[in-house]
């Protein structure tokens, strides 16, 4: 398929498809390249409409309409044999703010639901960043998302859940709790390579598993860091989540951050397999 967007790559979304004029053209030059490449259909990845999200990009309140104008012009374009997905954050305010998830969801075949980054950058205070389900002390998380999206009847089998093959570091986090739930200020983005390489015990590394979460952690007390990420264990819980809930599946922030054999990949791919699912990642 093809992909428009990314974090950083949906500049000008916002003006070029607040007109019927731009999204006819899009979806003209969209139909163009589908029959040249021979793809399957069309990934609208725009992050974030309505609300905004990478810093400096235009946006406007009525960003959540003309996506639904985009996707249906869209779709009477490619017609119905090419699949259109796009991705809506799983974090609160967007869920409800961003784009109009019903109307979106009767047009499109999928939705990729990022359940990642619950935990961001500019959080002053440490949690899981793709949690498959809620605490007493974290409401977001893979489940709540699910949940609200299920509540407005949008049918789960369009709904794939992410998973993050990488991490989010905090540093200056007390030693109160193994770091969970602590002030801290986020450092870095870690590769589950970076994880496997240097996030050891050998070099003061703890790991902690959240069970109400379902969601693993690390804390180096020496180093006042705090990590949080997905492992085999919390993607394993993941894809049997989706299969008990009846869910699209399984997709993941991104190939190269995993190791290459047996790591997380290895995880879904098994999952799916053995219960004969073998195209829901």
């Amino acid at each position: 398929m093809l992909s428009l967007g990314g974090w950083g790559g949906c500049r000008t979304c916002s003006q070029v498809f607040s007109s019927r004029e731009g999204r006819e053209r899009f979806a003209h030059s969209v139909l163009s390249l589908t029959r040249y490449f021979q793809t399957d259909g069309i990934d609208i990845d725009w992050e974030f409409p309505t609300l905004g999200g990478y810093p400096g990009h235009p946006y406007a309140a009525t960003d959540g309409r003309n996506f639904t104008a985009l996707l249906r012009i869209l779709r009477d374009t490619l017609g119905v044999s090419k699949e259109i997905s796009f991705i809506l954050a799983g974090f609160s305010p967007y869920l409800r703010g961003s784009v109009e998830v019903v109307q979106a969801a009767r047009i499109a075949d999928r939705i990729n639901l990022m359940t990642y980054d619950m935990i961001g950058s500019r959080s002053p205070i440490t949690g899981h960043h793709t949690p498959l389900y809620s605490t007493a002390r974290q409401q977001e998380s893979v489940d709540n998302a699910v949940r609200y999206l299920d509540s407005l009847g949008v049918p789960l089998h369009k709904i794939a859940v992410g998973a993050a093959f990488y991490g989010r570091l905090f540093g200056n986090v007390p030693n109160k709790d193994q770091g969970l739930y602590q002030p801290g200020k986020f450092s870095r983005f870690v590769s589950m390579r970076q994880i496997r390489q240097h996030s050891t015990s050998a070099n003061g590394y703890r790991e902690y598993w959240d069970d109400s979460a379902q969601a693993p952690y690390m804390y180096n007390a020496a180093r006042r860091s705090f990590l949080t990420y997905d492992n085999k264990r919390s993607i394993a819980a993941k894809a049997e989540y989706v299969k008990k809930k009846g869910l699209n599946g399984v997709f993941f922030w991104e190939l190269r951050l995993d190791m290459p054999r047996n790591e997380l990949l290895s995880v879904i791919s098994q999952s799916f397999l053995k219960s004969g699912a073998g195209n829901d990642f």
